[in-house]
């Protein structure tokens, strides 16, 4: 984006309207910066809430840009709409007679972002290592016994955790891929 400005130096008021220009230019550049990262901080935004699967509902993704004089601080802001009551029985007898329920609230991002309990990492694809595994195997995520709980109705249940969704980790790489793009959308357009 370059702009020619002509001046002569015979007359002061060449001077000052060149002057007028460049902070004219100066406005219109950091109008469009500003237009560029609210873009991108949106598509960024959309591909959060697209991907954070069940746990998307209980999520709110925000998006703010900040000027501080010359520089430009971007925030993505994921936020708890509220916290989810996990609960279980860990025996049928317990489910049965309704006692020794355990119960734990959890945040949606946390489950959305980094899953619970789940045998293998699909973001480097290392089998056994990632949520529910411990040093030295121990844990049950590996377990064919693994995890079983039991709902309400005494019904035994197995589980292998939830697998992550990356809904931030995802946003960030939208916004990565779409820079050249937007830029072009933004100064071309």
């Amino acid at each position: 984006m370059s702009k020619p400005i002509r001046l002569s130096l015979n007359k002061a008021s060449d001077l000052r309207d060149a002057v007028k220009e460049l902070r004219t230019f100066k406005n219109e550049i950091n109008t469009k910066t500003e237009r560029f990262l609210w873009l991108l901080l949106e598509k960024g935004k959309i591909t959060a809430q697209v991907t954070s699967g069940v746990w998307g509902r209980f999520i709110s993704f925000t998006r703010e840009v900040h000027v501080m004089g010359d520089r430009y601080e971007c925030l993505l802001i994921a936020t708890d709409g509220q916290k989810v009551l996990k609960e279980w029985y860990p025996t049928k007898l317990d489910a049965e007679r309704g006692t020794n329920v355990r119960s734990y609230h959890v945040s949606p991002i946390l489950l959305a972002e980094f899953g619970s309990g789940w045998l293998v990492d699909v973001l480097y694809a290392i089998p056994g290592v990632g949520q529910g595994t411990m040093p030295n195997n121990y844990g049950h995520a590996a377990d064919p016994d693994g995890w079983y709980w039991y709902d309400k109705n005494g019904v035994k249940h197995h589980s292998i955790g939830e697998a992550p969704k990356y809904p931030m980790h995802n946003a960030m790489l939208r916004m990565m891929e779409e820079i050249q793009s937007t830029a072009k959308e933004v100064w071309n357009g």
